[in-house]
């Protein structure tokens, strides 16, 4: 569950801060390679996650998988531009539906009880 949370916190830091820079609430000027590091620490996370997610035969683990295509897609738009954004964006609603709850929710398991019965 710390993984996925890791992963979580990680993947929406680095889009708010993306978003951040785009509407100009904040400026990297200088330290632009903050936000290229982070991507890469995403890169990181999500490869923990699943590597871990796999092993344990985690029910969240094919939720994970399907933010990829949105993480590869975002070096193809110039930084900064609405694509950039919008495709961060669905990433992070992604990574969002596979954390909240839902089928996947990892908090939440369907458990049989064995109430003596």
């Amino acid at each position: 569950m710390e993984v996925l949370l890791a992963f979580f916190g990680i993947y929406t830091g680095t889009s708010l801060l993306g978003i951040s820079i785009r509407f100009g609430w904040i400026s990297t000027r200088g330290w632009r390679w903050i936000h290229h590091a982070l991507f890469a620490g995403i890169w990181l996370a999500l490869a923990g996650a699943l590597l871990w997610a796999f092993i344990q035969g985690m029910s969240w683990r094919w939720g994970l998988i399907a933010i990829a295509p949105f993480m590869i897609l975002l070096p193809k738009f110039k930084p900064g531009s609405s694509a950039h954004c919008l495709t961060a964006g669905g990433g992070c609603h992604r990574a969002g539906k596979t954390y909240l709850p839902g089928e996947t929710h990892p908090l939440i398991a369907k458990r049989e009880y064995d109430h003596g019965f």
